[in-house]
This record gives C-alpha cells, structure tokens and sequence, in this order.
C-alpha cells in the first residue's frame, strides 16, 4: 500500500491522476469549491478548522480525501464523477442504501455524518463525507503469506460469508433502489420476505434503478421505466423495452464495418432482435428453488481486497466499503465469488476433491515453483468459500449453481445495445438460448424464434471480429488494459507502443482495401467512435 505523501497545487487537487486513458475520454473536470468542502467537513465534526487535506487513490466513480481537524476527527470525503451515475439518485440512493445496510441489516459501513445529493451547493457538487474507516485495508496483509496464515484468512473468508448471509437472508418483493422516504417520498413502500416489521421499514422507500444503461446520453431526458419493478421477470422485460422505446426515438442507420463496409445497419433489424429477446425472456428465468433465488437482493458489487477493513490485532472485519450503486435486483441475476478470493482460473463447483499440485512439481524451477504454489493457494481460497458458502449460506450457494451466462447474458446486454455497438453479442447471447431452448425451458414447449436468420447474421461478422477480440484479450492479459482505454499511468508509453505494433500487424495482414478499411474501423481502441449516418 502506497502511504507517500507528496504537496500539489490546489488546481491539481481535483484532476484525475490514477489512470491514463489510451483513447481520448469524454469527460470534463468538476469546478469544486474546496474551500466550500473543507468548511462543510468543520462545521459537521464541530471543529475550528481543517489542519490537513490528504488526496487519497481515486476511483473510477469517485474523488476521495481526508480531511484532519484540529480536533482529532478525520473525515472521509467522497464526490462522484459524472460517470458515476444519474445526478442526484446515485448519492441519495447511496446514503439511504448504506443506512438500510448498517441499521437494519446489522452490516458494517462507514457511518455517514453530512451528505447532499445537489450539485447546486456551495461546495459545487454532490458529496458525502464519512467517519474514517477503523483498522487498514485487507489488500495490506493479504499479499504476503507470512503476515496472514492459511487459518487467518479462512477466518476472515468465514466472516465474508456471514455478511453474505445477512444480505441473502433479506429478500425484497421489487427490484430498484433504496432511498429515503423524504428524498423520494413517491417511491414503492419496501417489502421484505416475512423479515422486517412494516415500521423498521417504512423511513425507507424502493425507487428507480442508477445503473448506468438505465440514465446515459439521450436516456437521461426520455421516460424510461426505471423501477422498481416487480420481479424478476418484469426486470427482465423492461431492459428490453426500455432499449426499444430509446432505438425507436433516436436510433439512425449506420455502418457496421464487421458485416458491410457500404450497407448501413438499420435500427428495424435491431427492433426485430429485440421482439425475439422477449419471446424469450422465460429461459432467462431460473426453474423455481424453494431458496427463491429469483427474488430481489442486496449484493456487494465489488468486493475487493480494498473494500475490506480489518483490525490487524484481531482480524475482525471492521467495514466493508463502497456499497455505490448497490441495488436489489434477483440473486442469481448479481450472485458471485467476491474478486478477494475469486481465483483467476475458472473453479469447478464440484467440491469432490481439494486442490493439488502440478505432478511435475518436484521437476519445476525455483520461479515456476513458486508460480505453481501461488496458484494452488489461490485455488484453495477459492474453493474454500465455496465449501463456506454452501455449508452457511445455502441461497448462495443454490444460485451459485444456477448461475447461468446462457440466461443472464442477454439481460447485462440489452439495455445498452444499440449505443453499445453490442448487436453482435445480443445475437449470440439469444442464439445460444435458442439452443438451450429445450434444457433452460422443459416446459414450455417449442422454441418460439427460429435462429435461421440470425444465424446467418452472426456468421457474416464472427471472422470480422476475432481480430478485434484477439487484440482486446491480448491486451488485457499481457498489459491488464481495460476495454475503454484505462491503463496505469507509468505503463501508459509501453501500452501505446503495443497498440500502434499490433495495429500495424493487422493492417500490414490484410488482404485488400476493404479488409484494410474495416481493421481500421474497428480497432477497438480510438479516440472517437462512429456516429451514425446521415
């Protein structure tokens, strides 16, 4: 963990620093008024000034300081990036949702002691400010296998596996986002599965989603239906109206460089994909379990090893942290392995037997051996909550089990298809639905879409696309690079030099003209994207 401390200008405060991007970002810089922050921070820990502004590692989502007052209380401040979510909602919903998680759900965050969910304040943005968090993160001890015995950390495993529990153990009727009465006074009254008395409840109420696909671009003026629905299918179906509705008012034709480089890609087709994706919304359901596991729930959507605080003299968790955009949509839909433990191998859930070393381990080098024991450990860890997960949270477990890329992938698709360029994998996803017909839905009785046309859809851009797909994966192995362009900012130079190499390749690989012009288009890392044609 990084502790050096370095002094900026004030200017500097507010700009991103933890990535580069290798494409241009579309983003602007906030105007905050850190002086409005610092003076908000006082006046809410009762202090007479600020003696120290400590910029922390930012995330994607959100700027974040520490801010010392003269009177011994520190304060985690919080502002969100415009791509963090809708105005407004994603901070309310965060505030109301982390309040629902520590006082009703008995789960530990950091308590919140001033927010505002308007940007039009004085400090010039929405914020949340917070006591800091007790004990250091998980990733400080992790790494290193002297600091934490193979017991410590299945204690601290065991201890995620009791949240998980607490979160599972809470079923919701409606699927959205939780806010306060008096924030959406509007809003679905909550209801729980026989859990929780009407008036624990009633200071909290179910509103629309923030997820990103639901608010971006021109969706953010439309009237979509954001929620809460109600249940699983209901979600499900709405994705896929939703996007039809917004194809319908702003969708144009345009190239598609992977099927044609002069027929233009019109959005009827794109609507005609959409009508089958709802003919075909029962396979994306799982078969019904007593554990209920298409119900609505609250899940961890990141739960890495810095979002974990420990104590380190009693490896008791202390908070979990960064519960943004957290939201009761069904288990199996968000279900998971936490990235903590998740090993970076695909594990099988068949607990028959334990994790082993390679045969040849004897015959390894110094270095391959090490290789070899990192990996079995992770494995081990890995396995280990699932052997927890299924011994103390068997909802968990059941739609760990039923957690289906078949059935979910058209659901994580749709909303944003057309935007998103992702007709491609919309067709795919569906197909492989159709295939599964029989299995997904015993039932139901035939198939009611034909995958003839699509098929033939699918084949004409699938060749197109490998390049692109070999470049994405080669890039994220060998460089960790994210698809939309982020990288570290000291490998920023090398991952450059990498792309123009592997653009060159394929460009200097083409056959003619036309396949020289669709690489070109559809390199994946640009500083613009396409807009449609005129």
């Amino acid at each position: 963990m990084d502790l050096a401390v370095e002094d900026i200008p004030e200017a500097e405060v507010f700009r991103y620093t933890r990535h580069r991007w290798v494409i241009q970002p579309l983003a602007k810089v906030s105007q905050i008024r850190s002086q409005e922050l610092v003076r908000v921070a006082v006046k809410a820990t009762s202090a007479n000034r600020c003696t120290e502004v400590l910029k922390c590692k930012e995330s994607m989502n959100n700027k974040a300081f520490l801010l010392t007052m003269d009177n011994g209380s520190v304060v985690f401040a919080k502002l969100p990036h415009a791509c963090a979510g809708p105005a407004y909602y994603t901070t309310a919903s965060e505030v109301a949702t982390r309040t629902f998680l520590r006082e009703v759900l008995d789960i530990p965050n950091p308590p919140i002691i001033a927010w505002c969910s308007q940007k039009s304040n004085p400090v010039g943005a929405e914020y949340i400010l917070e006591e800091r968090v007790e004990g250091q993160p998980l990733s400080s001890l992790w790494q290193d296998w002297k600091k934490l015995s193979s017991e410590d950390r299945f204690s601290i495993i065991r201890q995620v596996v009791q949240m998980e529990r607490k979160l599972t153990d809470a079923s919701f009727k409606q699927c959205g986002c939780i806010y306060f009465k008096e924030d959406f006074p509007h809003g679905s009254h909550i209801t729980m599965a026989g859990r929780e008395s009407a008036s624990t409840l009633e200071r909290f109420r179910m509103g629309p989603l923030v997820t990103e696909d639901q608010w971006q671009g021109q969706k953010t003026s439309m009237d979509l239906n954001r929620g809460p629905f109600q249940g699983a299918l209901d979600f499900i179906r709405q994705r896929a109206i939703n996007e039809k509705y917004y194809i319908e008012q702003h969708a144009k034709p345009r190239l598609n460089y992977a099927r044609s480089t002069t027929e233009l890609e019109q959005p009827e087709e794109m609507l005609g994909l959409i009508d089958k994706y709802l003919k075909l919304t029962s396979a994306m359901l799982p078969p019904p379990t007593p554990d209920h596991i298409d119900a609505s729930t609250l899940w961890h959507p990141d739960l890495h090893l810095d979002n974990l605080f420990i104590d380190p003299s009693t490896l008791k968790i202390t908070s979990f942290i960064d519960w943004q955009s957290t939201l009761p949509t069904p288990l199996y839909y968000q279900c998971g392995v936490p990235k903590m433990v998740c090993h970076r191998v695909k594990v099988s859930l068949d607990l028959s037997t334990f994790p082993k070393l390679p045969d040849n381990f004897n015959d390894l080098d110094e270095d391959e051996k090490e290789y070899a024991q990192n990996m079995h450990r992770s494995e081990h860890l890995h396995q280990y909550y699932l052997r927890i997960t299924k011994r103390d949270n068997p909802r968990h477990w059941t739609a760990l089990q039923l957690h289906d890329d078949v059935r979910i992938q058209p659901v994580r698709i749709v909303q944003q298809v057309w935007d998103d360029n992702t007709v491609f994998f919309l067709r795919r996803a569906l197909l492989r639905i159709i295939a599964k017909w029989e299995s997904l839905c015993p039932d139901a009785g035939p198939c009611p879409v034909s995958p003839e046309e699509d098929a033939s859809a699918f084949d004409s851009e699938i060749e197109n696309r490998e390049f692109v797909s070999d470049v994405l994966n080669l890039m994220q192995k060998n460089y960790r690079l994210h698809p939309d362009g982020t990288v570290l900012p000291g490998k920023y130079d090398e991952v450059q030099t990498e792309l123009e190499r592997l653009r060159a390749v394929g460009l200097e690989a083409a056959e003619d003209e036309e396949e020289r012009l669709c690489i070109e288009k559809l390199w994946p890392y640009q500083d613009s994207v396409d807009k449609a044609a005129t």
